[in-house]
């Protein structure tokens, strides 16, 4: 990996903690939260950008874009074809997340859709069409628990936490119209870029862009975020669990699961488990202790089973590039 010999100190950690919180917040109030001149921070900010530690994004709420239905699913592959079909997935636009791996499955992605009929057309059409696949697992998600895009979550176990990023709305999801489309898909290519500059690439004043952004975040249509590489913070073992819970035990072995800073994402889906967790590791005895230690000592849990990333293919957050068309239109104001 290009710059991976870059070694984070105490400040660009904290850094990278900030903007995690809050990747439009200015460079002003980012120097005064550490302590160091405006120019200084700005320096060490855009270093970290330049090298790609981190970047500036918007997380679009998927639900706001008509999306309702989300599917975990594993897929066995004829072993010489792993990489060809794990790269022809990624090439997919309801796809978000292809992951090469270790275990039960060969290949681990991510989908959403926005009826069950485009879900189905997917399996039959698409993925069904993918020579060398030996087998598909689909896993529906019934609820997402948690969420996070934090890499710095259990480096900063003992800090308050950024806020977590929005999930998925079970009522009350906000109306959008076609210029709160324009202003995510413009944040989705660039978080911190000025309300000046964002008005003049949609045709709007300022203030009513302003006005209309502010919108968008308070109602949790969007956040915008800096989305840090885990490899730079040490990251090595990344792993998604299938667990099986008791009966009547579900809701409480998620809450114990969500409240782990090692836990990224906490899902309830249909099929041979009860719950999905990705988690992510700098060594393999760090994931041995997590699966004996924590997770084991929670009530309920019936059984693993564990599969090992090996390879992330492909990582997708801008949603609008394969849904800001014509038919999300009709779904808005």
């Amino acid at each position: 990996m290009e710059n991976s010999e870059y070694r984070l100190d105490e400040l660009d950690q904290r850094i990278l903690h900030e903007m995690e919180g809050d990747g439009r917040q200015s460079v002003s109030d980012l120097a005064r939260k550490l302590g160091t001149s405006r120019a200084y921070a700005s320096r060490r900010l855009q270093r970290l950008l330049d090298r790609k530690i981190t970047r500036i994004a918007a997380f679009t709420n998927p639900y706001v874009l008509g999306y309702r239905v989300f599917a975990i699913m594993g897929i066995r592959v004829l072993p010489s074809a792993i990489h060809s079909v794990a790269d022809q997935l990624g090439t997919m636009p309801n796809v978000h997340l292809v992951i090469t791996a270790a275990g039960r499955n060969d290949i681990l992605i991510w989908t959403m859709f926005q009826t069950q009929s485009e879900l189905s057309h997917f399996l039959g059409r698409g993925i069904g069409a993918v020579p060398s696949i030996t087998s598909v697992e689909t896993m529906i998600v019934l609820e997402i628990r948690k969420i996070s895009f934090s890499s710095l979550g259990a480096l900063n176990a003992a800090k308050e936490p950024p806020a977590p990023a929005p999930i998925p709305m079970a009522h009350g999801i906000p109306e959008i119209d076609e210029v709160d489309l324009m202003i995510l898909r413009e944040m989705e290519r660039d978080g911190r870029q000025s309300v000046s500059d964002l008005a003049k690439k949609i045709g709007a004043s300022r203030a009513y862009t302003a006005n209309k952004l502010q919108r968008l975040l308070e109602q949790q249509c969007t956040r915008i975020m800096a989305f840090t590489n885990p490899l730079y913070l040490g990251y090595r073992m990344f792993a998604m669990i299938g667990i099986k819970v008791a009966p009547g035990q579900i809701d409480v072995a998620s809450e114990k699961l969500s409240a782990l800073s090692e836990v990224q994402t906490v899902v309830r889906v249909t099929g041979r488990y009860d719950l999905i967790v990705s988690t992510m590791f700098r060594t393999p005895p760090d994931l041995s202790n997590f699966l004996v230690k924590e997770i084991g000592s929670i009530p309920g849990i019936v059984s693993l089973e564990t599969n090992i990333g090996l390879g992330l293919r492909k990582i997708s957050l801008h949603y609008l590039a394969s849904s800001y068309t014509g038919e999300v239109k009709a779904r808005v104001r």
